[in-house]
């Protein structure tokens, strides 16, 4: 398979099996022998297919004289992908784009849907300038949403709580393409140690806000020491609230929703590799990743339980709590642009309504004098600083201990005005998330 066509095959699972953008493209890579940057230029469209779609579809319509929403799903994908080189990838030549995606229509379908594609594509090639990026006899926010490329309930959500400028802002940062970031396993290696690697290999790299981490310039530069177990991919915002919950050696930890493992490593690592974590999930086979990504990392102590968390019964509570809740991920919508078109209203009320029957259930797996860290990837105050407040509300035995008094004093300007971490994208310029730490009064 070409780049082109395994970009094609993603975006189809992602629309039709709501599938994770990052694990598909993983399981086509695995599949294919495509070089490296093969790989980075079907990730290329893939993410950004996904982020500009709005104006995609947009463009396509304009040129398409039927039904666009019943096309079949792979021509659309097709188009969308088309349309992405030839407005977004200056260095892929206009004629390469069109006569790739017209190939591909003829191998995905036939001659006839490939004609189909020709027609469409060679048309808006040939009138670019001509393009209207207006909404007709659509509103102010129909107007920004397209611009932006974001739905509009989710322009006109986050106008109720910023200004129009920081909303500007906040969609602008999620149509940048994120850097990965890297976590050193000190287990294995030290920073000192894998940044030598990387100079002698002349990989060109950035160091992080945090101690122990590293962010590359390209991520398949990375690859041997993934393969090593000397370095793990993980979000630098989701490696605070770790940071946060203070994780000692020989100590239980309880991972609540654990998968797919990069809170479980790291939380080990943090331990020395003594003591115990319960990794809990709803589906075995991540679980099966969890403790593949362990016995990379050289880590023994993590053990898996597939259960609901929410009802979950420990024999013996644990020392800490680690509660990263299913949420909404509007704080990561650049890693996962396709949430933006798979979210709706109701659904940030759903997940609060989750997150608080996981809360719940986390007091009665911790110890007394034990700490609970409960997080998400959102940036929805239903889903944090709300849903924190109405859970005090209710069980005023708990309180919030200050982040600063845990986190390094290079970490307390993400520390908000409640003693929790708040980290909003286009203000930090990392993954939105949320964390706070609850001990018992």
């Amino acid at each position: 398979m070409t780049a082109r066509e395994i970009a094609v095959k993603v975006l189809r699972e992602i629309e039709l099996n709501k599938a994770k953008s990052d694990t598909v493209i993983n399981n086509y890579f695995n599949q294919s022998s495509l070089e490296r940057v093969d790989k980075a230029f079907a990730m290329e469209m893939v993410y950004g297919t996904l982020r500009e779609r709005a104006k995609i579809d947009h463009i396509i319509e304009q040129f398409y004289n039927h039904d666009y929403k019943k096309m079949d799903v792979d021509i659309r994908n097709i188009l969308r992908v088309g349309v992405y080189q030839l407005f977004y990838l200056t260095k892929v030549p206009k004629w390469a784009a069109v006569n790739e995606s017209v190939e591909l229509a003829k191998k995905m379908r036939n001659q006839f849907l490939g004609n189909l594609v020709n027609g469409v594509l060679r048309n808006i090639s040939n009138n670019i300038e001509t393009i209207n990026f207006k909404v007709k006899g659509g509103t102010f926010a129909d107007q920004i949403a397209l611009q932006y490329s974001h739905p509009k309930w989710l322009l006109e959500r986050w106008l109720s709580r910023f200004s129009l400028h920081e909303v500007q802002d906040l969609m602008t940062s999620n149509n940048t393409p994120p850097k990965i970031s890297f976590r050193v396993n000190s287990l294995k290696t030290t920073i000192a140690e894998v940044e030598q690697m990387l100079a002698e290999k002349q990989v060109a790299y950035r160091k992080s806000l945090l101690e122990n981490f590293v962010i590359p310039e390209k991520f398949f530069d990375m690859e041997e020491l993934l393969k090593m177990g000397y370095v793990s991919v993980q979000s630098e915002a989701q490696a605070i609230a770790c940071m946060l919950l203070g994780a000692q050696p020989n100590e239980r930890i309880l991972d609540m929703c654990a998968a797919p493992g990069g809170k479980s490593s790291y939380l080990a690592e943090q331990m020395r590799n003594t003591g115990k974590i319960l990794a809990l999930d709803l589906y075995n086979n991540k679980l099966q990743d969890l403790m593949k990504l362990a016995h990379t990392l050289g880590i023994s102590i993590i053990e898996t339980v597939k259960c609901d968390a929410r009802t979950f019964q420990p024999h013996e509570k644990f020392d800490r709590v680690l509660l990263d809740a299913p949420c909404s991920g509007t704080g990561v919508l650049s890693r996962r642009a396709e949430l933006r078109w798979r979210l709706s209203p109701n659904d940030i009320s759903t997940m609060a309504k989750l997150q608080r029957e996981l809360l719940d259930n986390a007091t009665r797996c911790v110890k007394d004098d034990g700490v609970i860290v409960y997080s998400t990837c959102s940036i929805e105050p239903e889903e944090n600083q709300q849903l924190i407040d109405a859970f005090l509300h209710d069980r005023p035995d708990w309180m919030i201990q200050d982040a600063k008094e845990v986190l390094p004093p290079t970490l307390h300007h993400l520390v908000n005005t409640q003693g929790a971490v708040e980290i909003l994208p286009h203000l930090h310029h990392l993954d939105g998330a949320y964390a706070v730490r609850l001990v018992r009064r």
